[in-house]
């Protein structure tokens, strides 16, 4: 998403007030640090997504061991980020079997095509419907912005790659549709894993998040997202649905969409802070007040870096000006 993934680049200086009455803070349990994440007990691997200033994001990519292969959710954007999954493929000695897409946004689907091209067998699994609207609108505006912005000539190089990368992505738009369309909760067996697929319409259209009871551990996609929530497709309270959905499971750990490995605590926290940016946003506060009290209430959450917290007032105070407060969300979203 063009105007998020750039969206770093003028970040806002903030104001050092807290609005108690939209956020407080609270400690997160500090079980996880940012390294990557390995249950090698219960089959599971993460390849953390990036996130570097300037440039669009890569969300974070999960495998899961099944019989004879492995399960991949989310594959990311760049094809560096891609290349990890196919690394860690061979270092296994193990075929992708599967393709999980948690949604539609280019930084969880553009590595489909790569990996489908080593392996041609294996079967992609996300909501077909949303992915359809969206190459058909979101993802069609982005490609003819893109293709002008190309043409101008004025982007840097960092910016010029992501925007051939994203508009190559949407032009193999048929090669990103599922074999196997989810379009409602179900619970899914692929070779021998059993895992618990759940439908939802926060961050977009189509969002799926796993439940795998092996490992109880829940793989949320971007219905968790740091340093903040990615509000450019999405339904707030179908989203905070969602999240009390997730939280309704008896998993231990959480992947997000973008983000450190998170507990239960995490998530409560997480959850009792997007309920707080919306309902701020809502009120009259000034938009640096609502980011602030975000960026207060997550700095449990996030990696550490002083970056993160400058983040995640900028990313914070631009969806309370351009999307939570215009209402600019979609038409079948309930208010």
């Amino acid at each position: 998403m063009k105007v998020r993934d750039l969206i770093l680049t003028i970040l806002a200086a903030g104001i050092a007030l807290a609005c108690a009455a939209c956020a407080t803070q609270q400690t997160a349990d500090p079980d996880y640090s940012k390294a990557n994440f390995d249950r090698a007990d219960a089959g599971v691997h993460l390849i953390r997504g990036t996130f570097e200033q300037g440039r669009g994001l890569d969300g974070n990519t999960v495998v899961l061991d099944a019989k004879g292969g492995l399960i991949v959710f989310d594959t990311g954007r760049h094809a560096a980020h891609t290349q990890k999954i196919l690394d860690y493929a061979k270092r296994r000695g193990l075929p992708i079997i599967a393709i999980l897409n948690s949604h539609w946004h280019l930084d969880h689907i553009s590595g489909n095509p790569a990996l489908l091209d080593a392996f041609p067998k294996a079967a992609v699994y996300s909501s077909d419907a949303a992915l359809a609207e969206a190459l058909g609108g979101f993802l069609a505006k982005g490609a003819e912005n893109n293709r002008k912005q190309i043409a101008e000539g004025k982007l840097d190089p960092g910016q010029l790659e992501d925007a051939k990368s994203d508009l190559a992505a949407v032009e193999a738009g048929a090669r990103l549709h599922p074999i196997v369309p989810l379009e409602e909760t179900q619970t899914l067996t692929i070779a021998g894993r059993t895992v618990d697929a759940h439908f939802a319409k926060g961050a977009s259209a189509g969002d799926i998040w796993l439940y795998d009871p092996k490992a109880k551990l829940v793989l949320a996609g971007d219905l968790i997202t740091l340093p903040a929530p990615f509000l450019d497709t999405a339904c707030p309270i179908a989203w905070r649905q969602g999240l009390d959905e997730i939280l309704a499971q008896p998993f231990e750990t959480v992947v997000p969409g973008h983000g450190r490995v998170m507990t239960r605590a995490d998530v409560t926290i997480y959850r009792d802070a997007f309920s707080a940016l919306v309902a701020c946003a809502r009120g009259t506060a000034e938009a640096t007040i609502c980011a602030d009290a975000w960026a207060t209430s997550v700095a449990p959450l996030q990696d550490g870096a002083e970056t993160d917290g400058r983040a995640a007032r900028g990313y914070a105070r631009y969806y309370v000006e351009s999307v939570l407060r215009p209402g600019a969300t979609p038409a079948d979203c309930p208010e």
